[in-house]
């Protein structure tokens, strides 16, 4: 997990719950309240887990909706920190199927050798887009948050049908998205 992230997760929580709950999340997960994830830095994927649980503890929020918040939450960072890599002539749909390439781009420029994300996205008619996200992580919640948080970037109406998750044993979380027709 790169540090990157963890830090947008720092942002999401601060900015939605406040410092003070922060620094609970971090001295919960047993680090000092200063503590600071460096953006270049690769942290184990667990890290991740551990600070959206005890942020789920500490705002009385299910995991799901921690994660979803912050996934939600990370795209107008997207759309400013890493403009260049998001083509403006771009719809919604047009979004979510290059959101793997611009994730991966965008976490590259932090650290050179992360690793790519997991999540694919497929045109499965003219207005719809096949997700599927694999990882260990089980945060399909946070993929769900940024499909939301791009949908009302574009201002757009949509659709999410859950196929499958791994949540409920399935071998990976598949979202089917549907924009509203223009």
């Amino acid at each position: 997990m790169q540090g990157v992230i963890l830090d947008e997760l720092r942002m999401y929580v601060v900015d939605a719950y406040g410092q003070p709950a922060w620094v609970q999340v971090l001295t919960g997960s047993g680090r000092p309240a200063t503590h600071q994830y460096a953006l270049d830095l690769a942290y184990p994927d667990a890290e991740l887990g551990v600070l959206a649980l005890r942020a789920s503890e500490v705002t009385g929020k299910p995991v799901a909706d921690v994660l979803e918040g912050f996934g939600k939450a990370m795209v107008p960072d997207m759309f400013k920190l890493y403009n260049i890599l998001v083509n403006p002539r771009w719809s919604f749909i047009d979004f979510l199927l290059g959101m793997e390439p611009v994730l991966h781009s965008a976490l590259r420029l932090h650290a050179p050798g992360a690793q790519p994300t997991k999540v694919h996205a497929t045109r499965v008619g003219p207005q719809t887009v096949r997700i599927v996200y694999e990882s260990p992580l089980r945060a399909c919640s946070e993929v769900r948050g940024v499909i939301l948080g791009a949908a009302e970037h574009y201002a757009v109406e949509f659709t999410i049908t859950e196929e499958a998750c791994v949540l409920r044993g399935d071998p990976a979380c598949v979202l089917v998205v549907e924009a509203g027709l223009d």
